[in-house]
């Protein structure tokens, strides 16, 4: 808020504090009369439920003293009719029960009459009560002290199960010298009673008691034992009730309500006061005002606010107004200096364009931007286009056009215009129509015109940077591809052949990491300037990235013949001229290019093959020596294809179950089987029988090895469980031979344990077969996976040994039990004393070392023979037993060998 409109606000007017005063009294009054209405609702509604309760205990009392005079007049005729309990009376036995039964028929609150003697026991029942004595024994101990005749005895509630309570009404029979004979006495029915009672209760929190005034429960409904046990002497209420002497009381506290009344019992004669009360809970007799009180409160709330909202919006729009009226003058006197600012600080300059008589006018800004001063601008018709670069009078004419046709779109054009020293600046005008005769010809446009030549140059170094690689200036990847599919398509028209060349350096990494990266840059700058020099003008050399070149050739030929030639002559040029030495800082650099040429002309050709298939030419190469060049084959590209189907293939052959695991039997020198090696094999749904050679080392290259090597240990463990089970093979062992890639897993120990946890395999009859080949890198983590795997019963065994390099020292160190020489020298021992002598050198190495030694080819008795004699512990080779399927091998049929040594 402004300091001025803040200081407004503190000096408001005397309406604002009074509209403010209004509403502060009209809030108040509306709420005293809210409270009084609530209050008076409170009040109603007490009076009303307390009135309510009265009447309930004028009916209870009146209904217990029409049961209760029943009772007593039954009382009255029972003891009418049997006199003492010892005389025969005017009725024999049958009759009296039957008086009995038809006097508790009368009396539906009664549930037995009995005549009872003067020590209990009973002596005339009307219902099945068969026990001469009551259980009731502080009833039965004052049937003795019934002494007066008129008054009726009130016993106290007696529990005779668990709950439910009996209360007895009794006459004394006095004989005729006045002593007590006995008692005719009425067991009244508490359901009865509590039917009564409950007929009172108009609503559910309600509770209704009768209570002696000794404070012992004689009713309490709804059913209570609790309530019924407790003692009403200790409550308040009844205390006030019995120290009042009043009739009638009604008393509110501790949250409930509760009315209580003495009943006039008149001449019925019980020798007890009876107090009958109801109680209900105070909250929910408030309960109904307490809801009115909220929703008045919220309404009020309510209004309250939205009065204050409302009238603080009023005075806040008023002074509002006031403002922008206070600030009208003050701001159209400053819009045309903001105007001004605004033009200077975006560097705008205005022009006035009278169409009629195409008349362009300026102002000083727009003057200075072409180098004049105010007035010197050219005003004669039609003189501004001559400022105008030719080039650009369509384009403006076509936005012209386009505005005058359509005016709601905005005009709109950026062209050159001729700078008073002679050079070209760039501008964007901008405009309307601002004048038009009443058949709608426009007839005059005002705009803003501004100088642009600053973004324009910076596209153009961006749209250079898009194209051009920054180091060597020549084109970029992006570039290249936009030409090379221009060439392609216009061989293909003009049926003239071109070349791709893709020239890479050799050794640029070892030199760029020798002599730093500024060097390296140093020296692309320099290829690619020779590269430019030995191509013609029309040809594009461009730079892929990092040290790869890219030179396009086109038009070489009408045929593949001549454009081979033509692209031959050009890379013997490339590679003479990037040959030769690079002098930089003082340093005598030398570095050679590998080339790849592959031809393209009226066949189908897509800008990827073609540089994918110079890229194999390319590494081709180089392996032939580099500092040459080759042309791609069709050859390699095939090759590439089958290695790519292959992967393909072998991708999905664990998925289709066409791995197998074969089994070569291993022999000891005796010829006893002692184990097997398992050897995979693929089953190619159309290749049929593909050899490891082929599909081994395609899953090196991809990475399945580990999935497939995983799978082979499963199996060959699966099988060392099932050749335990057979007296004839049990004991076998099986070597698994496991990759590089494989054994470099950083979890590979703990996963071959658990495959042999998983399958149940004993680890001790499992052995991992490495080639020497690993030992070359990170020996000590080699080691330490071993000893992990040795010590949990898992073998190993040293493959092929002989044929790679093995150090003594790390051989020492490997905790393996097993060397297998390589077949190469069981092949030549018996015609080359070398190949015997290193056999052996092995054999004897392998023992000093207490290491066995197996041999592997073995294929005739003469190597055999041989092998024995020299202490070869193991053999190995057709002479025993191709690799088969372990359910067809026959292991009863491997003969044993009888050498004499």
């Amino acid at each position: 808020m402004p300091v001025e409109l803040l200081a407004r606000w503190r000096r408001r007017p005397r309406r604002a504090t009074a509209e403010w005063l209004v509403l502060a009294l009209v809030l108040l009054m509306s709420g005293l009369m809210a409270v009084y209405f609530i209050w008076t609702e409170r009040r109603l509604l007490l009076g009303s439920d307390i009135e309510r309760m009265r009447m309930q205990t004028l009916i209870i009392d009146e209904n217990l003293q029409h049961q209760l005079e029943g009772v007593r007049n039954a009382l009255d005729s029972a003891r009418a009719a049997f006199g003492s309990p010892g005389s025969v009376g005017t009725c024999a036995s049958d009759c009296r029960r039957l008086l009995l039964q038809s006097l508790k028929r009368a009396m539906p609150g009664v549930r037995a009459l009995v005549v009872v003697d003067r020590e209990g026991r009973i002596q005339v029942s009307d219902d099945d009560l068969r026990d001469a004595r009551l259980d009731d024994k502080l009833y039965t101990s004052q049937v003795a002290h019934m002494r007066s005749p008129d008054t009726l005895y009130l016993s106290q509630p007696y529990e005779n199960t668990p709950g439910v309570f009996n209360i007895k009404l009794s006459l004394a029979m006095v004989d005729g010298a006045g002593h007590n004979a006995g008692a005719v006495s009425a067991i009244l029915n508490p359901e009865y009673f509590d039917a009564v009672m409950r007929s009172a209760l108009y609503a559910p929190d309600m509770s209704s008691a009768i209570t002696d005034g000794s404070g012992r429960r004689i009713l309490y409904v709804p059913a209570n034992p609790a309530a019924m046990r407790a003692d009403a002497a200790a409550d308040l209420f009844f205390r006030y009730h019995l120290h009042s002497a009043l009739p009638l009381t009604v008393l509110g506290g501790d949250r409930r309500l509760v009315v209580q009344r003495t009943m006039a019992l008149r001449e019925l004669g019980l020798d007890k006061a009876l107090i009958v009360s109801l109680t209900r809970s105070q909250d929910k007799i408030e309960a109904g005002w307490h809801n009115l009180a909220w929703i008045s409160g919220m309404a009020w709330l309510l209004t309250g606010v939205a009065g204050a909202g409302g009238l603080a919006l009023a005075q806040r729009r008023r002074m509002a107004l006031e403002q922008l009226a206070l600030e009208g003058e003050e701001e159209r006197a400053a819009a045309a200096e903001r105007v001004e600012l605004a033009l200077n600080g975006a560097n705008l300059g205005l022009w006035d364009w009278d169409l009629v008589r195409d008349v362009r006018t300026g102002d000083a800004r727009a003057a200075a931007m072409l180098g004049y001063l105010p007035g010197e601008l050219p005003t004669a018709p039609g003189n501004w286009r001559a400022l105008v670069h030719p080039d650009d009078w369509e384009a403006l004419d076509a936005a012209l056009a386009g505005h005058l046709e359509d005016g709601s779109r905005s005009y709109e054009a950026e062209y050159r215009m001729r700078h008073r020293a002679g050079h070209w600046i760039w501008l964007q005008s901008r405009g309307k129509v601002s004048e038009r005769a009443p058949d709608g010809t426009a007839l005059r446009m005002v705009g803003t015109r501004m100088d642009i030549s600053a973004r324009k140059l910076a596209e153009a170094e961006i749209a250079h940077l898009a194209f051009y690689d920054g180091l060597t200036k020549l084109p970029n990847r992006r570039l290249l591809l936009d030409r090379l599919g221009h060439a392609i398509a216009k061989s293909e028209r003009g049926a003239c052949h071109g070349a791709v060349l893709f020239v890479d350096l050799d050794n640029f990494k070892s030199l760029n990491d020798t002599l730093g990266h500024e060097m390296g840059d140093r020296l692309l700058e320099m290829v690619a300037f020779r590269l430019q020099q030995v191509t013609r003008d029309s040809d594009t050399v461009a730079r892929l990235g990092g040290d790869e070149f890219v030179i396009l050739l086109e038009v070489l030929g009408a045929s593949a013949q001549e454009a081979a030639a033509h692209a031959e002559v050009v890379a013997q040029k490339v590679v003479s001229a990037l040959s030769l030495s690079y002098p930089l800082d003082g340093h005598e650099l030398r570095s050679t290019p590998s080339i790849g040429v592959v031809l393209f002309g009226a066949g189908n050709h897509t800008i990827s093959d073609l540089l994918r298939q110079a890229d194999m030419a390319m590494y081709e190469a180089k392996a032939a020596g580099r500092a040459t060049f080759r042309f791609f084959d069709p050859l390699m590209q095939a090759a590439l294809d089958a290695t790519a189907m292959l992967e393909s293939d072998l991708r999905f052959a664990l998925a289709r179950a066409e791995l197998e695991l074969h089994y070569q039997p291993v022999v000891d020198a005796d010829g006893r089987p002692t184990g097997a090696e398992a050897l995979l094999r693929w089953r190619h749904p159309r290749r049929g029988l593909v050899p490891p050679a082929e599909f081994i080392p395609q899953a090196e290259k991809s990475g399945l090895i580990i999935d497939i090597g995983d799978w082979v240990l499963a199996t060959a463990c699966r099988q060392l469980v099932q050749w335990q089970e057979s007296p004839c093979t049990r004991g076998l062992t099986v070597a698994v031979n496991v990759s590089a890639r494989q054994f470099r897993q950083p979890d590979f120990a703990e996963h071959v344990l658990q495959i042999v946890a998983g399958t149940g395999a004993d680890p001790r009859l499992l052995k991992l077969e490495l080639t020497e080949s690993m030992l070359l890198a990170d020996v000590d983590d080699i080691i330490a996976k071993m000893a992990r795997l040795k010590a949990c019963g898992v073998g190993f065994s040293l493959d092929d040994f002989g044929t790679g390099y093995s150090s003594l020292s790390y051989l020492q160190r490997l905790p393996i039990e097993q060397l297998k020489i390589d077949r190469s020298f069981v092949r030549d021992m018996l015609r080359a004393p070398n190949a015997a002598t290193i056999v052996r050198s092995i054999v004897t190495l392998a023992h000093g070392m207490g290491l066995c030694v197996v041999a592997e080819g073995v294929e005739t008795p003469a190597q055999r023979d041989a092998l024995c004699q020299i202490g070869c512990d193991g053999l190995q080779g057709y002479l025993f037993g191709r690799a088969e399927p372990a359910d067809t091998i026959l292991w009863s049929k491997i003969i044993p060998v009888a050498v004499e040594l």
